[in-house]
């Protein structure tokens, strides 16, 4: 990955944080929302666009009443994260 092939995921402060903490695993939405500080509705509208980029995957269901949105990366949000970060160790490595 060149810096002009960025993905429009990584271009977003917050739909970055997203990737990266899930990265670790599936997260929820509310513990989302904890870690990267966001509104539920700006939180809502980015999750939208990394599932349409087809980075993340949404698993939804109904726990008693209260709905329930668990997200994850898909192989494809993985594989491109990790050319994120390897495309910046090597520019702050100098090798860019």
């Amino acid at each position: 990955m060149e810096l002009h092939e960025i993905p429009s995921a990584f271009q977003s402060r917050l739909r970055l944080a997203v990737v990266a903490a899930l990265m670790t695993g599936p997260k929820d939405f509310t513990t989302l929302t904890k870690l990267t500080e966001a509104t539920p509705g700006n939180l809502g509208k980015q999750m939208e666009l990394l599932e349409a980029d087809g980075f993340i995957s949404c698993h939804r269901e109904l726990l008693g009443r209260r709905p329930r949105s668990t997200y994850q990366l898909t192989e494809t949000g993985r594989k491109s994260f990790l050319a994120y970060v390897r495309m910046l160790e090597r520019i702050v490595g100098g090798e860019a």
